[in-house]
């Protein structure tokens, strides 16, 4: 199939656009993340009525104001990371906006993203261990527990983040190849 120019023109709107698309979710995906402390600190009770601790992956919410500020603050851990990823993957789609989806710095992103993925997902469950510490440290002895929970999603992220990472590989390694092979013309 030979390419036109009208359908390099059309595929890299559809690229411009997509990227567009993207980077308004990961806008959305920030602001959310961001909100996240916030909720916990000004919205704990209404956070009930939509099953707030579940979406947390913690036992309850935190009642006392003390217990609050220490959920929200090692909330912060898991925010930040996901911030990280996600500034990765607005660089990307940069990159891809920009029609350099082989550039150095879509592939930098690429791989900086999937390990943030990968890495956040071997670590929110002790992220969620360390929230209900923070959760019950005011409790009176013999009330204080630590639960590390391991469910079927954050099997689905780590794959998720592994496949990511081999991808990243892939393009680098696609790259060099296409590096090289260039050299010899």
């Amino acid at each position: 199939m030979q390419h036109t120019s009208a359908s390099k023109a059309s595929s890299s709107y559809y690229l411009r656009r997509h990227a567009q698309i993207v980077h308004t979710l990961i806008l959305a995906g920030g602001a959310l993340l961001l909100a996240q402390p916030v909720l916990l600190l000004v919205f704990n009770q209404g956070l009930e009525l939509f099953g707030g601790a579940n979406l947390l992956g913690l036992p309850s919410l935190p009642t006392d104001d003390p217990a609050r500020w220490r959920t929200a603050a090692v909330s912060l851990l898991p925010v930040g990371g996901g911030l990280y990823a996600l500034r990765h993957l607005w660089r990307l789609f940069d990159e891809y906006g920009h029609g350099r989806v082989f550039s150095a710095a879509a592939l930098d992103a690429l791989a900086r993203f999937a390990w943030a993925v990968l890495l956040l997902a071997l670590l929110l469950p002790l992220a969620r261990g360390l929230m209900t510490v923070a959760l019950s440290i005011g409790n009176p002895p013999g009330q204080r527990f630590l639960s590390i929970t391991i469910a079927w999603f954050d099997c689905l992220h780590i794959l998720f983040g592994a496949v990511l990472v081999a991808i990243a590989r892939v393009m680098v390694e696609a790259r060099r190849m296409a590096d090289d092979n260039a050299g010899f013309v």
